[in-house]
């Protein structure tokens, strides 16, 4: 991706719903420790991963109603998903708290990786899975 306007600004880092508050029903971010220059693709797949596809193409509709997506953005999305998938477990991984959640979680991360590597989609359900 060309670091253009278009695909490439200021973004927070780790925007995931843990990092996310509301007040007067409006959310609002909070942990600004990763915040810098980066693709906005990778806030999206920040802030998706834990979502559901219908969860998913709710906020990909909310943050396409102020700043279009660009081109065949997808496979991109699935890229960094993964790519933020990895960066999670090796951020939790050393810590023996995270052990059992990083288990539980295996069922689900595993399709995922498996689709990425076959080139399947997996954030969201296709029109025949609707």
């Amino acid at each position: 991706m060309d670091k253009n306007s278009s695909h490439y600004g200021i973004i927070h880092g780790d925007l995931h719903q843990g990092n996310i508050v509301f007040h007067n029903e409006d959310p609002r971010p909070i942990d600004f420790g990763r915040c810098g220059f980066g693709y906005y693709l990778d806030d999206i797949a920040h802030t998706i991963l834990g979502l559901y596809p219908a969860q998913r193409e709710l906020v990909i509709k909310g943050y396409e109603s102020l700043r279009k997506l660009e081109g065949d953005w997808l496979p991109t999305l699935d890229s960094f998903n993964v790519m933020f998938m990895i960066e999670n477990y090796s951020h939790h991984a050393p810590d023996p708290r995270e052990t059992e959640g990083l288990k539980g979680e295996q069922p689900y991360a595993i399709p995922i990786i498996k689709n990425y590597l076959n080139g399947k989609p997996f954030l969201f359900l296709s029109k025949a899975e609707k």
